[in-house]
Parts: structure tokens; sequence; C-alpha cells
């Protein structure tokens, strides 16, 4: 019998590639969800998937999933991201990030279903890396608070009414289609722009994890139903800032526009950010296996392609 998963923001730059991954299933059904009119594929494969517009943050919306579908899984994607400091958006990230993951907990309790999802490495904060699942979260940011508040709702579930659950946290995502303004998608889509991109000195090292690996990491615990718990995902190295961008203006041969030093460091900068992905490892046989040259070579590739077919 075929498994149906539901993928909530299904639309953003994860959705679209494990909708992309799981359509190559043909043993699933997929019922995919963002506040989109439509879905906006990564490919043209869209075997098997269902597309439903709506807010999953509304009860009314969640309610009829639930008595349209019957679900085995829920991948919960949807999210506000944002660190801006100021009560509007904390608003919208309760009610978007806290408030969706509650009412999608329900439905997993009433459908019996493995909840799945992916958090973010900004919940251990500042502390000696690299980080490790056994530490004490402590987020420096209301989005990161946002998720660590999520962690303790499906664990709530998990203890009180066995709700199967795999939390993942994640280290900086990068890849192919990525377009919000985080460093990697940033300094390339300002380099072929022929713009200048000012940094730091560029000590800071980071954990990059490339979106194919995390993918991967997704399709493997949906195919071992026995997997639960919270597990790193990050590629257990960190490179510097700088390195990382004198490795894009090499793939790229774009040289002289990036600017070292000509921003500050930011207040309470973390300068080592790092996982260690050994219980991933351990458990459920993942590895991150693409090296940064490798990720950055087939995103700079990608950004070429989106815009020489836009021309």
């Amino acid at each position: 019998m075929d498994k149906v998963i539901l993928v909530t923001g299904a639309n953003g730059f994860v959705g679209r590639h494990v909708i992309a991954r799981l359509a190559q299933d043909v043993q699933l059904k997929i019922v995919a969800t963002d506040m989109h009119d439509r879905l906006l594929p990564l490919s043209a494969q869209t075997h098997g998937v269902t597309y439903v517009g709506g807010d999953v943050s509304s009860k009314a919306f969640v309610d009829s999933l639930a008595a349209t579908h019957h679900f085995d899984s829920i991948i919960h994607l949807a999210a506000v991201i944002s660190q801006t400091p100021d009560s509007n958006t904390y608003l919208s990230i309760v009610n978007s990030n806290v408030h969706a993951t509650f009412l999608l907990l329900e439905m997993a309790k009433a459908h019996d279903a493995r909840f799945i999802f992916p958090s973010t490495a900004l919940v251990y904060g500042v502390q000696e890396c690299p980080f490790r699942e056994e530490m004490v979260p402590d987020p420096g940011d209301f989005y990161a608070l946002s998720k660590q508040m999520c962690e303790q709702l499906i664990r709530f579930y998990t203890s009180r009414y066995r709700v199967a659950s795999v939390i993942f946290r994640i280290g900086i995502l990068y890849g192919p289609s990525q377009t919000v303004k985080m460093f990697i998608p940033w300094i390339i889509g300002s380099l072929f722009a022929g713009e200048e991109f000012p940094m730091t000195l560029g000590e800071q090292k980071r954990d990059f994890v490339y979106i194919g690996d995390l993918v991967e990491a997704l399709g493997m615990v949906l195919a071992r139903p026995e997997v639960t718990g919270t597990y790193n995902i990050g590629s257990g190295s960190a490179p510097s800032m700088k390195d990382v961008a004198a490795l894009v203006e090499e793939l790229t041969g774009i040289a002289g526009k990036v600017k070292i030093g000509a921003l500050p460091y930011r207040e309470r900068e973390v300068w080592d950010y790092r996982l260690d992905n050994s219980k991933a490892r351990e458990t459920f046989g993942w590895t991150p296996g693409t090296p940064l040259r490798e990720g950055l070579t087939r995103t700079i590739r990608y950004h070429l392609s989106t815009k020489q077919a836009s021309a």
C-alpha cells in the first residue's frame, strides 16, 4: 500500500528539493502544501504529488487536510525565518512556527503519523564546538527560540502521546535555487551581477550543508520508521567565511569584487559554528556526501543556467 506523506512549506528552498526527491518514489503519495496558489516545482517531475494551497497555522485549514487525507508521515518545513528583533516579527514567528507545529502535531496524533521536523543548529547558541545533541539549547535570537519551542512540543507529543518523531538540527544550508540573502547565494549573485560584495574580515567559521545531503538524510529516515530522536545534520567541518569567499571567486572566475573587511563584525558574533554528526552516522548511516567545492560548483552552474534561460 502506498505511503501518504504531507510536506509543508513545499514551495520553499528545502521544500522544492524534497518534493523533487520524493516524487521519484512511485510508492509514495505526496500531499504538498504552501501559501501559494500553485506548486512551484524544482523540476517537471511531480509524479504522485497533490498540491493544496493554504496556511498550516490555520486550524480550519489543517482540519480540512486531516479530513481529506490520512497521512503516514508529516515533513514539516513551513516556517517564518527571520532574525529581525521586533514584536511584529515575533508575533509572526510564533503564529507560523510554534502554533502551526502544534496543529500539525495534533493531526499526527490523530493519524498515528510520524513527524519529521527540520530544526536548526542555531538552537545551540554560543557554545563550544562541535555542537552535540546532548548540549542544553541556548538560542540567541527569537527565530532559534521558536525552533527550540517547536522541539519541546514535539518531544512532549512523543512522550505523552507516542507520536514517533525525528528532529534534525541543521547547519547552514546552501545549494541550487536558493534565493534568500544568505551568504552563499548572496555572494554568487553579487559576483555575477558585477556588484561589489562587502563583508567582514571573515574569520568566522561556518558548517555549510549542501541541500542534497539534507534531502538524502530525510529520505533515509523515511525509509527507516524505527529511527526516532534528535540528530545533527552538518558536515562536521567549518571553513572560514573568508576561505569560502575565496573559493567562490575561484569557481566563478570573478575576482576583485569581494571586499574583505569592509563591514564590522556583529555584536555577539559566533566564531565557530560546527556540528558533530556522529549520532546520525552511527544510527542510520548518514554522512555528508558533497564536499564544499563540489556543492558550490553545482550551485554556481545552476545560477548560470537560470541566468542564461532568463536572458
